[in-house]
C-alpha cells in the first residue's frame, strides 16, 4: 500500500465549524465552562453539562427541504465537514470514490421518536426518517447526494471508532481516485445521555487528568479527512497535509467498560503504531474518567516516554466516535503551527511527577505524533501522524 496522505479536512465541534477557528479556540487560555443541557426533553437531564455543536454555523450543500427535513443531525455535521474537505482538497468529482462514514450514535435521537409508535399495535412513523435509525445510513446517504459509486459503508468500534474507520478506509486509496472518511456524532441527546449516566461514567465537569475528575462530559461534532494514496496526490501537484501511519490496536479483556489496571492493550496499541519511531507529544483518548486517565497517562510513560501529554476533550467534551479523527485534526494543526494546546480546566494531577501533562501551551519542532482512541469492549487504537 502507498504512504496514506491527508489532502482535505473538515470539522465541527463546540468550539467552532473549520479547522483553524476550532483549534484557535482550543489554544486559547479562557475556559468556558460547558452548559446545561437545558432543553432535554426530560427533565432529569437538564442540569447535565454537555458541549453541544452550533447549529447556526452549519454551512450545507443545497438540500430539498423533503430531504432536510428527515435527516439526523449526525448526517448534518457529516455534510459540513465533507464540504470544507473537499473544498481544501481540490479533488475532482468522480464516481470512482469509497466513503467511510461512521457514527455510533446515529438514529438515537430520532429513535426516542420511531421506536415507541413502530411497537404499538397501530403506529406509523415518516419511513425516510426511520431509515436514519440505521447505523449505515449516513455513508449511503453521502454516496447519494454526491454520485459516488465505490466503497460505501460503516464501522462501529464504541469511541475507537475513527480510528477503525480511517485504518480501514487507508485500506482502499489505491483503488479510488480518494476515500472520504467521515465520523460523525450527534451525542447530546436524551437516549445517549442517559445510556452514560446509567454506567456512571458521566461527570460533572471536564478535566482530563484531573486529581478532581469525576467522567466525561458528552461532546458531538464531525471530523472528515479526504484520503488518497501519496502517489495519487502528488501527480495532481496536490497539498499533503499529513501523513497517516497504520493504526496500532490492542484488546483488553478485563471489563467491558473499564481499561485493565496495567493498560495492557493501551501499551500495545502504541507499540503497534510507533514502530520504534519518535514523536514529539501524545493526544491523549483522556476523557476525564477517575480510573482510565491515570491508566493510560502510565502506559504513554511507559511505552513512549516523558513526551508532553493534551487531551482535547477539556475543551470540546468526548465526541463519542468521531473523537479520534476530531482530535487528529487538532493534532495535524499543532504540529503544523509548533503549538502544543493546555489540557484546560485543571488544577492539580498528583501522579504526574514528571510534568508531562500539559498545564500551558507548549512548543514544538517535532513532524510526528500519537494519537490515542480507546472504547468500551477493551477496544485501543493509536496512530502515528506526521506531517510534511
Amino acid at each position: 500500500m502507498n504512504r496514506v496522505a491527508v489532502t482535505g479536512m473538515g470539522i465541527i465541534d463546540t468550539l467552532g465549524a473549520n479547522p483553524t477557528e476550532c483549534f484557535d479556540s482550543m489554544l486559547d487560555t479562557y475556559y468556558s465552562h460547558p452548559p446545561l443541557f437545558k432543553h432535554s426533553r426530560l427533565e432529569r437531564h437538564r442540569q447535565q453539562p454537555v458541549f453541544p455543536v452550533d447549529r447556526s454555523k452549519l454551512v450545507l450543500p443545497e438540500l430539498r427541504p423533503s430531504v432536510l427535513n428527515n435527516l439526523e443531525p449526525c448526517n448534518l455535521f457529516a455534510l459540513h465537514t465533507i464540504e470544507q474537505a473537499l473544498k481544501q482538497s481540490g479533488v475532482k468529482h468522480s464516481e470512482n470514490v469509497g466513503v467511510i462514514g461512521s457514527s455510533i450514535t446515529m438514529g438515537n435521537y430520532v429513535a426516542m421518536d420511531t421506536w415507541p409508535p413502530i411497537l404499538s399495535e397501530t403506529g406509523r412513523v415518516r419511513p425516510k426518517l426511520l431509515l436514519n435509525t440505521a447505523k449505515d445510513y449516513m455513508s449511503g446517504f453521502i454516496c447519494r447526494h454526491y454520485g459516488y459509486k465505490g466503497l460505501n459503508t460503516c464501522v462501529y468500534a464504541a469511541c475507537a471508532t475513527s480510528l477503525f474507520s480511517i485504518d480501514f478506509a487507508m485500506r482502499y486509496v489505491d483503488e479510488y481516485d480518494y476515500v472520504i472518511c467521515v465520523i460523525s456524532e450527534h451525542g447530546v441527546n436524551e437516549a445517549d445521555i442517559s445510556f452514560s449516566r446509567q454506567l456512571g461514567a458521566m461527570g460533572t465537569k471536564s478535566c482530563p487528568f484531573d486529581d478532581d475528575r469525576d467522567g466525561f462530559i458528552m461532546g458531538e461534532g464531525s471530523g472528515c479527512f479526504i484520503l488518497e494514496s501519496e502517489e495519487k496526490a502528488k501527480k495532481r501537484n496536490a497539498n499533503i497535509i499529513a501523513y497517516l501511519h497504520t493504526p496500532g490496536f490492542g484488546s483488553d479483556v478485563s471489563s467491558p467498560t473499564s481499561p485493565d489496571p496495567d493498560g495492557a492493550a493501551a501499551k500495545l496499541s502504541m507499540k503497534n503504531a510507533l514502530k520504534n519511531n519518535d514523536v514529539s507529544f501524545v493526544n491523549a483518548h483522556g476523557t476525564s474518567t477517575p480510573i482510565g486517565d491515570e491508566i493510560e497517562y502510565n502506559a504513554i510513560k511507559e511505552v513512549v516516554g516523558n513526551v508532553p501529554i493534551v487531551s482535547n476533550k477539556s475543551k470540546i467534551g468526548h465526541t463519542f466516535g468521531a473523537c479520534g479523527i476530531i482530535e487528529a485534526i487538532y493534532t495535524i494543526k499543532s504540529l503544523q503551527t509548533g503549538q502544543i494546546p493546555d489540557n484546560h480546566n485543571i488544577t492539580k494531577c498528583s501522579f504526574d511527577t514528571d510534568g508531562m501533562i500539559t498545564d500551558k501551551n507548549r512548543t514544538t519542532t517535532g513532524k510526528k505524533a500519537l494519537n490515542n482512541s480507546f472504547g468500551f469492549g477493551g477496544k485501543c487504537a493509536s496512530q502515528l501522524i506526521e506531517i510534511v
